[in-house]
Formats: structure tokens, C-alpha cells, sequence
């Protein structure tokens, strides 16, 4: 079994089950990178034209661009404003993105822009080359065409209204245009500020670029003392209405100070407050002194009623004169002692020294009498000095409380006075900071790197303008090739016929070429049996044999959905190849468009129709191809009838057909197509085997659906399909294995053919 049988025992359903579901599951997990790839060869020559196109174009487009030259300056740009003191400022995190977002505007704005046009004078450069020379390059000729634009109606209008417009709306004009090629790019982590400008000329670009930065910082500058000019006159301002203020408010203190005969308040309260604080210090030196003569006077009180009690409290105790007088009593005491043994009671010097001792002791105790009452004294007098201490602090209090009351309209007159001069003394210090910044003109830009004239232009990138350009072709020619392909709706391979058509796939027949020195394609197996043509042919008739071994058809049916589709090269080959192994009868049942009399020189007038109609035998419609050996036998369709299915249908026909039958062992039909008529249907039923021929790439799949489904319907059963006019090298972009020796016949054979397969020439004529 080789392998055609193999290809309709597959397509049969014999293929083992384990088998298919292991490849169904490979197709549905596996992207077959493989198959985009032949889509895209077998649509080179489309890729390849779209990318030619677009790489003219885009050639073109670079040499015909006027080139743009870019001129860049690069400033610095510090969130701390100058300032006259050395004071740091801070500022906040947030604030500086804000600030940076904020210059790129400014940057930006018509502000900074007109201030260009004034510095440049490009309005007077603009109505000069309106009239000198209008075709030049540069932002001038393009103002004016936007300008003219702007103004509305025909060029001579334009032309008109230009020379009309005023010299205010020019240079709102120009500014805009100038801020539309400006680009303004800020640091993310620096303070650097690029500027960058982009014109055809050159030193136009970086005039501008120049100018703006130092617009920019003139802008800022302008703004800063502006603000402060403002600031010092609105401070001079409210100044002036400060001190008459502040003179009003003294003027007002002074004449009630003078009015009331007061002072200030602030000093009486400070006196006051002396005074106060005296009259509590003597109180409590007062009471302390007091509480220390309190205690020795409840000492003499409590020791006046003891004998000799008196001369042990420690006031007594404490007297140098006591003291002195104790040791002298002490010592007359041991003398009158010393006496007494010595001389007797009686002795002068006895009672002498007796009477001394009493002196003594009376003079002792006038002393310690004298000493207790000037203790009463003292404590009386403590008490009556703090008595008359608190009520100095009582009365100092009633003072004090008096003078508040009666200070109040002052205190409020002096607090006027003070907040007046404390807000005038603030302002004056504002007033004097503001003076002097105004007076400090620096800046916090900086130009950093200025602007030099660009050497080379900085587009159009030709090459990589050309290079996108090709890649855009080639994309543009995947897409459509891709796009192409989702849109082709036809028959390709034989796995397209097997999966959409359901029928076994039997062969295909190669496209040949077609012109006066070549072989037709209907000739094709006669003229050489063993070019890769007649091997494709071979191949059709293993497969057909083999559809059903036990009992191969005899009478077979060549049909196909439409017409031009191959179906009458396919029964004239197939019936040559037939005849190599037995009698073979080539039958043209299409008697609608025969075409066996066009293709083949049957060498007889008369066909099937007169057979049919008695008009003729058998011997005069039968026509012998080549010498008398041969075994391929040819009855064409003869005279073309007025009822072709009637004629089909009739037993008549069914009669002759049995009996060729006895004489030839294969006979083919030649059918018509399948949609157009319903004879095909008729032949069907009559036939041993249906071949449904569909066209490489020609025939719709949704045509060859319907043509299957109404043969089906009507009880034909379709043996298979062959693929007819297929490009062997077009459909080895489907996949390698359609491309093989084996598959289209021996290659040594190929190479000795004298008729080979030619891939890019036209499909040749077909039935």
C-alpha cells in the first residue's frame, strides 16, 4: 500500500483513535510559528512591492524635507529669590515642583514671546521679506502663509488683508507661532532649565533661543522690583497713616495726664507695689519680734508666783549686770560664812558683812525687777507696732485699689500709644528692608550655556526616516499579506479539502504551462506518462481503486461545483491513465458545454447525443486514441441537444451506458458542473464512483460545501476530491511535506521530463 492508500485510509477514518486525539491536542496547545512564516513567503512578492513603495516614498519625503536646525541654551534657575540680608531662606519641597513648573510656563507665555518679537524687531523683518523675498526659508515665510491663513478668503484677499493688519495683532501673531517651536524641558533633580528653538535657518534659531532666555530673566527681574516697588509705596502709604495716628493717640495721653495731674501709671503702680512690699517686710519683723517677747513675757507671768524663780529665765540669766551682781552676792555670801565660824553672830565684822550681803541682794533683785518690767514694755510696745503695721497695710491696700479705678482710662490711653508706635516701628522696619532690596538687582537666572548656531541640521534623520520607512513597508506588507490570507476563502491544500469538505482526498493534478509550443494540459498525460504531470494522474487512479478494493467503480463520475475548475483535464488524463491497464471509454456527459471536440481530435462529428436519438451507432460516435493498440476509447457529446437532463434521465441513456458497461472496463464521464444544472445528480446515481474536482486556490470553500451537500442530498454518494492546477512550490509554503519527491512523483523522472511543472507561470486553460 503506498502512500495514497495510506492518505485515504487516513481520510477514511481509519486512522487510530489514541493517535488523532494526541494530535488534536498538540494542534490546539502548540502556536505553529512555522505556518506564519510560509504565509509570509508565500506573499513575498506582495511584501516585498509594499515595501518598495513605501521606501520610495519615504526616500522622497527625506530628500524633499527642508531640514530644521535646533538651537539650544541652558540657564539656571535657584527657588531662593535674592535678597539684600544674609538671611537663609527656606523653601518648602512641595513648593519647588512647583516653582520649576511654574518657569516653564512663564518660559512659555505670549509675555516673554512679544517681548522677543520687540527685542529681535521681528515684525519690521516680517513685512521686509514680504516684500523682498517671500519664497525664503525660515520663521518669516512661514508667518506669513499662517498670518495670511488666519485672515480667511482667496490669496488675493490674503495679500490684501496682510498689508491691512495692524502692527499690535502682527506681534500676537508672531508671538504665537514663536511660542509653537519653543520647547521648555526642566530638570527633574537639578535646577537646570533647557531652551530650545527649531527653525530652517540656523541663526534664526539661535537668535531667538538667546533672546528668550534673556527675556526670561528680564521678565523676572521686572516682576521681582515691581513687586516691590509696589510693596514700599503701599508701606509709605499706610506709614504716614501710622504716625498721625500715633501722634493723635500721645497727644490725646499727654493733655489728660496734664488735665488729671497724673503721672504715669506704670510708675505708680511700681511705687505702690514698694510700698507694699515694705509694709509686709516690717509686719512680719513685726510679728516675729513680737512672738520672741510674747514667749519671755508668759515666762514672767508663770514664774512670778515661785520664790527666786524669777533670777532663772533666761533674760535675767542672760544680763552682764546680773551676772556681775549674782557673783558678788555669791561672794559676800562665803565671807559672812567664813565669818560666822570664824568670829560668831555677834562679831562687827559679822554683822558688817551681813549688811553688805542684804545690800546686795535688794540690789539684785531691783535689777531683776527692773529687767521683767522692760520686758512688759517691749512686748506691749511689739504689740502695738504690729496693730499699727496692719492697719498702714489695710489702708495701703484701700490706696491701691483707689488708684487702679481711678488709672484706668490712662492705662487705656498709654496702651493706645504703645501699640501705635510698636505697629509704626514694624511698618518702618518693612518700609526700610523693601528700600533696600528694590535698591539689589540680581537675579536668581542664571544663563548658563548660551546659544551657538547649530553646525548641522537636526532633522529630517534621512536615515532613519529611510529605515522606517522600510519597516513600515514591510509591516504594512505582513499586515495586508496576513489580512490577505484570514480573507482567502479557497481550497490550498489537501488538508483543507479533508477538514472543510469531509471527503477523502484522492490527489492533485499540477499546474503546466499554457502557450503555442506546450502541451496542453488536457494532452499532458498522452503526449509523456511519466512527467511528474501523469505521476500526480497515477496517483488520482491508486487512490480511486483503492476506495473500495473488494469492488473498484467501473463508471466513474468527474463533476465539479462550477465551471473552470479542471474537472475535463482531470477525466481526460484519468482515462488515460485507466487505459494502461485495461479498455477504457472517455464519456462526455456534459451536454451543455462539451469540450472533448476543443481539447481532443476526436476525428468524429457525431456523439452520445445521436447515439441516444438513433440517429447514429456506436461504431460512428466511438473515436480511438493513437494506433489500434491502444486502449482509451473517446465518445464526445455530438450534436447538443435541446433537453440535456431529459435526455440523461431517459432509459435510453441508461440502456447505452449498460451496455458500454459489457464492453469497457472503466468508463469515465466527463460531467458538467454540479450548481449550475442538476445533471450532475442524474450521472451520480449512475455511477461507481463521484470525483468532485475543486480548483487550487479558484474555488470558493463555501462553493464546494454547497456542490457536496446537494449531490449528498440527493443521494449521491462522493468517493473523494481532487485538487486541480496546484502549484507545487506555492503549496510548499503550506508546509514541507507538500513539496516531496514521493508526493508528486519520482524527481529523475521530473528531471528527464521534457514538460516540466513551471511554478510562476499563468494556470492554464481548463474545461
Amino acid at each position: 500500500m503506498n502512500s495514497n492508500t495510506a492518505a485515504i485510509l487516513t481520510s477514511t477514518g481509519n486512522k487510530p483513535a489514541e493517535i488523532t486525539g494526541q494530535d488534536t491536542a498538540n494542534t490546539e496547545e502548540v502556536i505553529d510559528l512555522a505556518q506564519y512564516w510560509r504565509t509570509i513567503l508565500r506573499h513575498k512578492w506582495g511584501i516585498f512591492s509594499i515595501t518598495i513603495v513605501c521606501l520610495i516614498i519615504g526616500t522622497l519625503l527625506a530628500l524633499s524635507a527642508t531640514p530644521i536646525y535646533r538651537a539650544s541654551s541652558t540657564i539656571l534657575a535657584d527657588p531662593n529669590q535674592p535678597s539684600a540680608n544674609n538671611q537663609n531662606q527656606y523653601v518648602n519641597t512641595a513648593l519647588v515642583f512647583l516653582f520649576y513648573e511654574t518657569q516653564q510656563e512663564i518660559i512659555r507665555s505670549r509675555s516673554v514671546a512679544e517681548s522677543v518679537v520687540d527685542k529681535l524687531d521681528l515684525i519690521n523683518k516680517f513685512k521686509a521679506e514680504q516684500k523682498e523675498a517671500p519664497e525664503a526659508s525660515g520663521l518669516m515665510p512661514a508667518l506669513k502663509t499662517w498670518v495670511a491663513s488666519i485672515a480667511g478668503g482667496s490669496d488675493t484677499e490674503k495679500a490684501n488683508q496682510d498689508k491691512e493688519i495692524s502692527d499690535d495683532q502682527l506681534r500676537i501673531n508672531i508671538a504665537e507661532g514663536l511660542q509653537a517651536k519653543l520647547d521648555v524641558n526642566v530638570g527633574k533633580k537639578s535646577q537646570i532649565i533647557n531652551i530650545s528653538y527649531q527653525s530652517p535657518n540656523a541663526q534664526e534659531a539661535t537668535d531667538i533661543v538667546n533672546a528668550v532666555a534673556s527675556a526670561y530673566i528680564e521678565f523676572g527681574l521686572t516682576s521681582r522690583l515691581g513687586e516691590i516697588k509696589k510693596t514700599v509705596g503701599w508701606l509709605s502709604e499706610q506709614l504716614s497713616q501710622l504716625k498721625t495716628r500715633l501722634q493723635a493717640s500721645e497727644t490725646k495721653l499727654q493733655d489728660y495726664r496734664q488735665r488729671e495731674g497724673m503721672v504715669d501709671t506704670a510708675q505708680q503702680q511700681r511705687s505702690a507695689n514698694t510700698q507694699l512690699q515694705v509694709l509686709n517686710s516690717e509686719l512680719i519683723r513685726a510679728q516675729t519680734h513680737k512672738s520672741e517677747l510674747g514667749t519671755r513675757y508668759r515666762q514672767i507671768k508663770n514664774l512670778k508666783n515661785q520664790a527666786n524663780s524669777e533670777n532663772t529665765q533666761s533674760a535675767v540669766l542672760n544680763s552682764k549686770t546680773i551676772q556681775d551682781m549674782v557673783r558678788e552676792e555669791s561672794r559676800l555670801s562665803r565671807k559672812v560664812e567664813e565669818l560666822l565660824d570664824r568670829y560668831g553672830e555677834k562679831h562687827p565684822k559679822m554683822i558688817a558683812a551681813r549688811s553688805d550681803l542684804r545690800s546686795a541682794e535688794n540690789n539684785l533683785q531691783r535689777e531683776v525687777n527692773k529687767i521683767n518690767d522692760g520686758i512688759e514694755k517691749e512686748y506691749s510696745s511689739a504689740v502695738t507696732q504690729v496693730s499699727n503695721i496692719h492697719a498702714l497695710i489695710n489702708k495701703h491696700k484701700q490706696e491701691l485699689g483707689s488708684l487702679q479705678g481711678a488709672n484706668f482710662i490712662l492705662s487705656s490711653l498709654e496702651r493706645d500709644v504703645e501699640n501705635n508706635r510698636r505697629i509704626y516701628e514694624s511698618f518702618l522696619s518693612r518700609l526700610m528692608e523693601a528700600d533696600v532690596s528694590g535698591q539689589y538687582d540680581a537675579s536668581n537666572v542664571r544663563i548658563i550655556d548660551t546659544a551657538t548656531v547649530p553646525s548641522a541640521p537636526f532633522k529630517p534623520n534621512k536615515k532613519l526616516m529611510i529605515a522606517i520607512s522600510i519597516v513600515l513597508g514591510m509591516f504594512l506588507g505582513v499586515l495586508l499579506a496576513f489580512l490577505r490570507e484570514a480573507l482567502d476563502n479557497t481550497f490550498k491544500t489537501s488538508d483543507t479539502i479533508e477538514e472543510r469538505l469531509g471527503l477523502p482526498f484522492l490527489g492533485l493534478t499540477q499546474m503546466v504551462k499554457s502557450g503555442k509550443n506546450e502541451t496542453p494540459p488536457e494532452q499532458q498525460f498522452l503526449s509523456n506518462s511519466r512527467s511528474p504531470f501523469a505521476e500526480s494522474i497515477n496517483s488520482i487512479r491508486t487512490s480511486l481503486l483503492f476506495s473500495n478494493i473488494d469492488n473498484p467503480p467501473q463508471v466513474i463520475l468527474v463533476t465539479s461545483a462550477t465551471g473552470s475548475e479542471g474537472k475535463s483535464t482531470l477525466a481526460i488524463n484519468l482515462a488515460a491513465s485507466l487505459s494502461q491497464m485495461d479498455k477504457t471509454l472517455l464519456l462526455e456527459v456534459d451536454l451543455r458545454k462539451p469540450s472533448l471536440s476543443r481539447n481532443l481530435d476526436t476525428q468524429k462529428s457525431l456523439g452520445l447525443c445521436d447515439l441516444l436519438a438513433g440517429q447514429a451507432k456506436a461504431s460512428d460516435v466511438i473515436s480511438l486514441m493513437g494506433n489500434d493498440d491502444t486502449k482509451l476509447h473517446i465518445m464526445n457529446c455530438g450534436t447538443l441537444p435541446p433537453n440535456p437532463l431529459e435526455l440523461l434521465s431517459s432509459n435510453r441513456f441508461a440502456e447505452v451506458l449498460a451496455s458500454l458497461k459489457d464492453h469497457y472496463r472503466y468508463i469515465v464521464m466527463d460531467g458538467p458542473p454540479t450548481l449550475p444544472v442538476s445533471d450532475a445528480t442524474v450521472l451520480g446515481h449512475l455511477s461507481d464512483a463521484t470525483i468532485l474536482t475543486v480548483k487550487a486556490e479558484g474555488t470558493s470553500i463555501k462553493v464546494a460545501q454547497e456542490a457536496r451537500s446537494q449531490l449528498q442530498k440527493l443521494g449521491v454518494k462522493v468517493t473523494g476530491a481532487v485538487l486541480s492546477q496546484a502549484e507545487p512550490q506555492r503549496m510548499s509554503y503550506y508546509g514541507d511535506h507538500y513539496y516531496t519527491g514521493d508526493y508528486y512523483g519520482h524527481d529523475n523522472d521530473k528531471k528527464n521530463s521534457n514538460k516540466e511543472t513551471n511554478n510562476e507561470a499563468p494556470r492554464g486553460a481548463t474545461a
